[in-house]
Order: C-alpha cells, then sequence, then structure tokens
C-alpha cells in the first residue's frame, strides 16, 4: 500500500514539475529580492515641489532609471528583472525588455551629456556595453534569445536598435568586431517573421534601417513593404488607425509617431514629408487632450501614460512645429509632475496602472518591465538640443488652461471638449455607460503566476467602447501609493 503511494506521489510531481515549466519555475524563484535605493527618492523631489522642472531635473530622472536597471539587473548583464506582474510571455522576455526600454534612455542622454566622465556616465556606458555584448551572443548566459513570429523580442529589438543607432558615432564603434556583429545577426532575426497587423510593422522597418546606417546589409525590400503595410493604416489629420479598419487610441502618441520620427532621423530620404507633415497635423490636434492633470484615458496600455506628450516634443524637431514649444514643455511638465505624485514612478520603475500600480488595468503583455515604454516622452526631450526652444522659452498654458472648447476630431469620430482649466472629455455617439473593470480571475491568475504567465481579462469593450471618457474621472480610477 505505501509502495502505491509513494508512486502516485512521484507521478504527481512529475506532472507539477512539467505543468509548471521547472526551468522557468526555479528561475522565477532566483535570488532573493533586492532593494532600490531610498536615496534616490531625491531625484523624484523636484517634480513634488511647486518649481518648473528644468532639463537637469529630467536628467536626474535619467540617473533614478539607470539605478533602477542597476539595482535589478542579474548576474549575466543583460537581463533585468523587476518586481511585478508578470506578462504573458514569459520570465525570459520580461527581462529582456527591462534592458531594452531603459537602453535608448541611457543612451540619449550620453549622446548630449555635457559630463562624459562623470561616475554616472562612465557607469551608463558600461551597463550598455555589457548589455550589447551577453545580450546577443548566443553563448553567453545572458542571451535574449532566438527571435519567433509574433515574438515580443521583435518590439524590443527595435528599441534596441534605435540604442545602437544614438552610441552610432561613439560607443559602437569601440565594441568588438564579433560583439558588434552578433547583435547585427540578433536584430535581423526580424526579418521573414511574421507579426500582428498592426503597429509591429513599423519595428521590422526601423531595425533594418538602422542595421543599414551602420553599415551592414539589410532586407530592404522588407523594410519597405512593412511601412507600405502602415501606410495603408493612415485615416488622415494625422491619425492612424492601429490595424486595419478604425481602431483609435494613444498609439498613435506613444508608438506610432514616435516610430516614424525615428524611422525619418535615421533615414531623412525615405518618407520624410509624409511622417513630418502628419506628425505635425496630429500634435496640432492633440495638445487639446491633455490637460494639467492627466488626460482622457482610454484603450490599451495605459501604463505608458508618461510618453502621451512624446509627439508634442517631437514636433519640436521639425523646422516649422505648429505646437509652441512652451506648449509643449507644459505638457511634459505637467504630465510627469501628475502622474509621479500619483504613484506611477516607484523603485526605479514605472508602475503598472494608471496612477499608481493596479492590476485590473494592465494587458496580459504586460510585464514588470514593460511600462517603462513611458520614458519614450523622456527620451523625446532629451534628444532635444540644449539650446531648442523647448528648453530656452518658458512655459505656456495648455489648451485647456486657457479657454473652455468643443471640437470634433475627425477621423476618430470623437468629440474633444475641453472644460477650463483642466478637465477634458472624449465623446463618442456609439458607446455604452460605463461599468467596472473585470478584475484577473484570482484563481487562474494564482496558477498562471507559478508559471510566471499573466492571466487577465482583457476589458476591451470598456477600454474602447463607452460613451464617454474623463480626465478627471478615468475609467480606471485613480488608485494611488499609500
Amino acid at each position: 500500500m505505501r509502495m502505491k503511494y509513494t508512486g502516485f506521489f512521484l507521478v504527481l510531481i512529475f506532472l507539477c514539475i512539467t505543468l509548471f515549466g521547472f526551468q522557468e519555475y526555479w528561475a522565477k524563484l532566483g535570488p532573493l529580492p533586492v532593494r532600490f535605493p531610498t536615496s534616490d527618492q531625491r531625484f523624484l523631489k523636484p517634480f513634488l515641489d511647486e518649481e518648473i522642472p528644468n532639463r537637469e531635473d529630467y536628467e536626474g530622472l535619467v540617473a533614478y532609471f539607470q539605478d533602477g536597471l542597476v539595482t535589478y539587473r542579474e548576474s549575466n548583464r543583460a537581463l533585468v528583472r523587476y518586481p511585478g506582474s508578470p506578462s504573458i510571455d514569459g520570465l525570459l522576455r520580461d527581462r529582456v525588455e527591462g534592458f531594452t526600454r531603459v537602453a535608448p534612455l541611457l543612451a540619449v542622454w550620453l549622446r548630449n551629456n555635457p559630463s562624459p566622465n562623470s561616475v554616472q556616465a562612465r557607469q551608463a556606458r558600461q551597463v550598455l556595453i555589457d548589455g550589447i555584448t551577453n545580450g546577443t551572443d548566443p553563448g553567453s548566459p545572458g542571451y535574449w534569445g532566438p527571435i519567433h513570429d509574433d515574438d515580443q523580442l521583435i518590439v524590443e529589438a527595435s528599441d534596441f536598435a534605435l540604442c545602437v543607432w544614438l552610441l552610432r558615432d561613439t560607443l559602437w564603434p569601440q565594441l568588438p568586431l564579433e560583439a558588434r556583429n552578433n547583435a547585427v545577426r540578433w536584430l535581423l532575426q526580424v526579418n521573414g517573421k511574421h507579426v500582428p497587423d498592426n503597429n509591429w510593422h513599423l519595428f521590422v522597418t526601423s531595425v533594418n534601417l538602422v542595421v543599414e546606417s551602420i553599415g551592414y546589409q539589410a532586407d530592404m525590400q522588407n523594410a519597405k513593404a512593412h511601412y507600405a503595410r502602415v501606410r495603408e493604416f493612415y485615416r488622415g489629420n494625422g491619425w492612424f488607425s492601429d490595424g486595419p479598419g478604425t481602431r483609435f487610441d494613444y498609439y498613435n502618441s506613444w508608438g506610432i509617431h514616435y516610430q516614424l520620427f525615428w524611422i525619418d532621423q535615421i533615414k531623412p530620404s525615405w518618407d520624410h514629408m509624409f511622417i513630418a507633415n502628419s506628425l505635425d497635423d496630429f500634435a496640432k490636434g492633440f495638445q487639446f487632450l491633455i490637460g494639467p492633470e492627466g488626460f482622457p484615458v482610454m484603450g490599451r496600455s495605459i501604463c505608458y501614460r508618461t510618453a502621451i506628450a512624446t509627439p508634442l516634443i517631437l514636433d519640436q524637431e521639425l523646422e516649422h512645429p505648429s505646437v509652441p514649444p512652451g506648449v509643449a514643455r507644459r505638457a511634459m511638465d505637467a504630465t510627469w509632475r501628475y502622474f509621479i505624485r500619483n504613484g506611477a514612478v516607484e523603485n526605479g520603475n514605472i508602475t503598472q496602472g494608471y496612477c499608481a500600480k493596479d492590476a485590473r488595468t494592465i494587458d496580459t503583455y504586460i510585464g514588470p518591465a514593460s511600462c517603462l515604454w513611458g520614458l519614450r516622452s523622456l527620451i523625446g526631450v532629451l534628444y532635444l538640443a540644449r539650446s531648442a526652444p523647448f528648453w530656452t522659452q518658458p512655459e505656456e498654458p495648455l489648451p485647456v488652461e486657457r479657454s473652455s472648447y468643443k471640437l470634433q476630431f475627425w477621423p476618430t469620430g470623437w468629440t474633444v471638449i475641453g472644460i477650463k482649466p483642466g478637465v477634458i472629455v472624449i465623446e463618442q455617439s456609439a458607446g455604452k455607460a460605463p461599468t467596472p473593470l473585470r478584475a484577473e480571475n484570482s484563481l487562474l491568475a494564482f496558477y498562471d503566476r507559478w508559471r510566471w504567465r499573466a492571466h487577465r481579462d482583457d476589458n476591451e469593450d470598456i477600454k474602447y467602447g463607452l460613451r464617454e471618457y474623463r480626465s478627471d474621472k478615468p475609467f480606471c480610477g485613480c488608485i494611488r501609493s499609500q
């Protein structure tokens, strides 16, 4: 009888190991948690005070997020394990994001850094060298792995490629030839892979343009085909549908126009007039959606919220921007101050939520480091020259701080209402009354956390289908840090 039960328990243990995935489960246990240094809170203080943040204050945020990466970096120096809720993509890809989403910020800061020999600059360079070298070397324990169809690594390859491009004249040439070749070989794996039929097409285009720009053979036919597909999504007035049909959300801000801007910077002969004109058209109207206390949030990936001002910032690089530099500055300052004050930045990371951490609001593809896409506005402002009007001219009030308005946003079908001095409302003619967000299924969530996989309700009907979205009463609420 005892042997019978022993056999039963052995089979049960075997099934559990198979079900949960022994390697990922063991890796998830990992080392004991590390603690982010509390002294770094000083970098957030300028955004808690009443003074207008300056460029040095934003560079302080670079130091803050650099310290986050270093704190949570694993011994292989290419993977970063931030604390937080897992994504559906698994432990490895969550840890790759920890490097690739911060790397462009460090690269752009080094590009315009007046103190290249400072302790922070030397550390940033070494962080980037370690990540580039170990992440793309198949023989390294920190290797990011092969890229497959519809793979999150295609997204991360685009951010990594931007980092390489920003370093092309400084750090990149100093790397050993083998390290450079490994990096390019890893990047080129995006070619020939299936991608979701939306903004992902731009990732393949930008990777190939970067590879070509640093003197390697790229697949330019593939780059053109993916780019042409995104052009088919253009609906006018600067707005793209995020895929076929009419799916409009803030990916226009922190996804599509951001990617297009860098494509234009990498290769100005690519499609300059269209990219510049569509960005300017978009920014001209988009300024009416940003207020001093957030924006009428809707759609997916709302934890990228600190990137909302990105198109207004990138517009400043155009020859004749439609958005005054003082308004773009006000949008950036007000956004970061509002969200930092409400818990969006914590422990060297951007939290998984709208105000602070809130599991109801995050999509299944959002992992512990995913929300660092919110750094895209910070990358944008640090790309601007120190002498740019954005930095030298005074802040100006946002449109909603100057007057009330009611605008028809074509082609989104939105009616945008601004109520002075700060409330902004999106009305949709075909929508439903508010309903509560559906939380993740606790039993399935517990099961998936053991496997380092996310299981959450997508809440698509609530994120896109309500009659009204308000900046003062976000559909997801505003859960604040305690």
